[in-house]
């Protein structure tokens, strides 16, 4: 049950990160296109800018999910097992702190910019930051499930450079 949820939640995430830049490259050519006939769109920018961040949240739980953010690993294959896991678990224990303080700061910036609208485009400038809590709600529950595989002694795999797998 819990392998299905978290399949159709990595499907969905995928497809988001699809139409995100999907929508982020229609928005950029568009933009480019109508400076070049001499009459810009004044939300093009602004739009673009929106979907670039959203990106990246979606991107980040994509990499988060994949095991394939950056690690330095060299000192750390070269522990014992018991250390190893010590050192995954307070890895994974930091994430969960920045992703908690990402969750409580980003309510402040929705909760502030909820009545500001946005320059060019019609809708409030919290749409910029409503994708934070849910990546930050994601990271924190990836993290808690890497801790988890630690604890229960089972090998967590990591991403070799490059690596693509689904």
């Amino acid at each position: 049950m819990m392998k299905s949820f978290a399949a159709l939640a990595d499907r969905l995430v995928y497809w988001a990160a699809v139409v995100l830049l999907l929508a982020l490259l229609a928005v950029v050519v568009l933009g480019v296109f109508f400076r070049q006939i001499n009459a810009p769109l004044a939300w093009s920018d602004e739009l673009a800018q929106y979907l670039l961040v959203w990106t990246g949240f979606v991107g980040w739980i994509i990499a988060a999910r994949r095991r394939s953010h950056i690690r330095i690993m060299v000192f750390a294959t070269r522990l014992p097992r018991p250390a190893q896991a010590m050192l995954e678990v307070a890895t994974q224990i930091s994430v969960i702190v920045f992703a908690a303080i990402l969750l409580r700061y980003s309510w402040g910036l929705i909760e502030r910019t909820w009545d500001v609208e946005s320059i060019a485009l019609p809708v409030s400038s919290a749409a910029l930051y409503v994708v934070m809590p849910f990546a930050a709600l994601a990271l924190i529950l990836q993290a808690l499930a890497e801790i988890g595989d630690v604890l229960a002694g089972r090998k967590v795999a990591v991403a070799e450079p490059g690596a693509q797998a689904l």
